[in-house]
């Protein structure tokens, strides 16, 4: 796994070399007719409240991607968006899993069936995820892997015009909502699975944890409803014409989603140039700000000017801005796992399943400690 984030920190660095084509994956759901699985299958409902969070899960990794068409508000052109799908499978061999086209995930196999809920209702826990700038819905693959390997269903759309391969410059002024209605659409997609697709029905959308890298950072602050200020960058853009009056209409409505219930930016923070000095306080649900030391974001200025807002703020000692993505040399084998998958998935537990167990509530009280590089504060 160490070794895969090396290989993706590299070939992102050489993407103007040729790659082989990507296979075609299609809209095609993942099979139904699965050969005998080597993984012991004996998990059953409710077992889930056994795992550590801090541990891979007792699942193998499934992916899948799909195409899904969308007019954002403010915007008259529909938008193409290619949504990820990671889910837990019973079955680990296969064709690997490959990310925008160049990236191949050896860990992830790419349309396995999917494995039987051990959640109450049949129903899979999700969990939704927005990349960087000039991103791909792979980046932190290893963190879906982390959520997929305990039962849950993560989604990632690429952002379109802020990807690795399709990237706009100068930045529109309207990324900084699309980002997040592209998260909302990618949601109504997987709601609105035809009959007979594995996943149609058996998502749980009314409740899910979202997460951000970088850029993602600010999708996430947006999606949970901090609001925009328009006016100062909005009156700015009108008058400049960055922006049109629909899309400063789109910025004053904005764009949180309700089915959010908490958010985890991860090497990023509330920026005041869009959410000015007051934004974050029509943020009411509970959020995990992971950071690294070495990547000075002003983590320690947001905490502080955020109060009273529920944060549990992990800094982490040494850790540069890809630690959260594509990995950081010299990091040890398994800290992302650890500590990011540790720590996300019991803040998930807690707020998407409502699991107050001790090993979730002594992960995000500090009460357990996951790494010597851990430093947690919280209110």
């Amino acid at each position: 796994m160490r070794g895969l984030r090396s290989a993706l920190g590299l070939s992102m660095m050489l993407a103007a070399c040729d790659a082989p084509a990507a296979p075609d994956a299609g809209t095609d759901a993942p099979g139904t007719d699965a050969p005998p699985s080597p993984i012991d299958a004996s998990a059953a409902v409710g077992d889930w409240a056994g795992f550590d969070p801090a541990a891979p899960g007792p699942f193998a990794v499934g992916y899948r991607s799909f195409e899904h068409t969308y007019t954002p508000p403010g915007r008259s052109e529909p938008r193409t968006i290619e949504v990820s799908v990671w889910y837990p499978t019973l079955v680990p061999d296969g064709a690997p899993a490959r990310y925008s086209g160049i990236f191949t995930d050896p860990d992830v196999t790419l349309e396995a069936p999917l494995a039987p809920s051990i959640y109450e209702g049949g129903a899979y826990p999700v969990h939704v995820y927005s990349h960087g700038d000039r991103g791909y819905g792979g980046t932190s693959a290893f963190l879906m892997r982390h959520f997929a390997s305990h039962g849950w269903v993560s989604i990632a759309p690429d952002h379109t015009g802020n990807t690795l391969d399709d990237n706009l410059d100068p930045r529109p002024t309207w990324m900084y909502y699309v980002r997040s209605t592209d998260l909302s659409a990618a949601l109504d997609a997987a709601e609105a699975l035809p009959a007979g697709d594995p996943l149609a029905g058996v998502l749980a959308l009314d409740a899910v944890v979202a997460s951000g890298h970088s850029f993602g950072s600010h999708t996430m602050w947006a999606s949970a409803g901090a609001t925009f200020d328009v006016a100062g960058f909005g009156a700015a853009c009108l008058t400049d014409g960055s922006c049109t009056m629909a899309e400063y209409d789109a910025f004053a409505a904005g764009v949180g989603d309700p089915r959010i219930v908490g958010i985890v930016p991860m090497a990023g923070v509330l920026g005041r140039t869009f959410f000015g000095e007051t934004g974050h306080e029509s943020v009411t649900i509970p959020v995990l700000s992971l950071t690294g030391t070495a990547d000075g974001v002003g983590q320690a200025d947001q905490f502080a000017r955020t109060a009273p807002l529920p944060m549990t703020w992990v800094d982490i000692e040494g850790a540069c801005h890809q630690f959260f993505a594509l990995g950081c040399a010299g990091d040890a084998p398994g800290d992302e796992d650890r500590i990011i998958g540790g720590f996300a998935l019991a803040f998930a537990r807690a707020h998407v399943l409502g699991d107050g167990s001790g090993p979730v509530t002594e992960i995000l009280d500090g009460t357990r400690t996951l790494s010597e590089r851990v430093q947690l504060m919280r209110r």
